[in-house]
């Protein structure tokens, strides 16, 4: 969400003397040109450097929340980037030693996001978009990391699958927490209902676990025209938050927002994300759309005021409750 108050950490203020120290291992003593601090990450902080030598514009990525993301996304980027268009880091500093926060530096990735993409382009011309998608998210679901980008399991939940766990949190929060007070008691009812109702639908889901990005919307997709004028997926970036779980996490994320891509964009891309070797199970955008819409209810209870995008998660959850789709 791209509200003012959906920002989790501060921004990293740097100035120009500190950007060039921390990137002299790869500017290698030339200077830099320009500075340009990137909107729309929620967590980190993102700067376009240009080299004033002429070479390839730089990102340097601040990991506001500290090292364990930052090694996160360095095993991801580690693991896939051979398969995918990721970031390929030029440099990888903890940043104990004298900036304090890690951060990342790698080359600038060409395109737009999938957002401007969706804003800019005419709707006929965007339905193309759809097919390099679903490919995509299908080669991100290729990818298994077992359990090992999960967090040890917590002896209260031993014996319990992980979406058992889901759903018990989200019956105590729905029913009891912060998040039942924000829905109001009937949407909060109806939301569990919903969950309730689907248990078996969902904990089917539990065996066959992927990599799944975490943060999977049109801030984070990049896309861009080739040489023929046709769309790709140009990089996916931030992957600080992903683990292992169910790719209908992922596609639960990219259509959290129902009216943001025609029925018609939704087909072509279950299309071509099954031909890719995906697998969708039979309602998959129903199941995907309320499996994301327990992390609108973690929003809901955290302990920060955050109205506007409280406001929101309500339409949003009330859509998943009340729609067909």
């Amino acid at each position: 969400m791209a509200n003012p108050d959906s920002r989790c950490l501060p921004l990293v203020e740097v100035e120009l003397d500190q950007i060039q120290a921390l990137l002299s291992p790869v500017l290698r003593g030339a200077a830099i040109a320009g500075v340009e601090r990137v909107e729309g990450g929620l967590t980190n902080t993102l700067y376009r450097i240009t080299p004033a030598d002429g070479g390839v514009s730089l990102c340097l990525r601040i990991f506001a929340a500290g090292r364990l993301p930052w090694e996160r996304e360095l095993k991801i980027l580690a693991r896939v980037s051979a398969s995918l268009p990721v970031p390929a880091p030029l440099l990888a500093d903890c940043g104990e030693a004298d900036f304090g926060r890690p951060y990342l530096v790698y080359k600038w990735i060409e395109g737009i996001t999938l957002n401007e993409c969706r804003r800019q382009t005419p709707p006929a011309e965007l339905l193309s978009v759809a097919e390099p998608l679903g490919r995509f998210l299908a080669s991100v679901a290729n990818f298994s990391f077992a359990d090992d980008l999960n967090e040890a399991p917590n002896d209260v939940h031993a014996g319990q699958s992980p979406m058992e766990v889901l759903l018990s949190a989200n019956e105590e929060v729905l029913l009891h927490g912060l998040a039942r007070k924000r829905l109001g008691a009937a949407l909060a009812d109806a939301m569990w209902s919903r969950l309730d109702a689907s248990a078996v639908r969902l904990c089917e889901l539990d065996p066959a676990a992927s990599l799944v990005h975490g943060d999977l919307g049109g801030r984070n997709i990049l896309v861009a025209l080739d040489g023929a004028g046709v769309w790709r997926i140009s990089g996916l970036i931030d992957w600080e938050a992903a683990f292992s779980g169910s790719s209908l996490w992922d596609v639960g994320s990219l259509f959290r927002y129902p009216r943001r891509y025609s029925e018609t964009f939704r087909q072509r891309f279950e299309r071509d994300y099954r031909d890719a070797g995906g697998a969708l199970p039979e309602a998959w955008l129903r199941t995907a759309r309320l499996l994301d819409a327990t992390r609108l209810v973690a929003t809901l209870n955290e302990e920060r005021e955050l109205p506007v995008v409280f406001a929101e998660c309500r339409d949003l959850i009330e859509a998943v409750v009340t729609e067909s789709v």
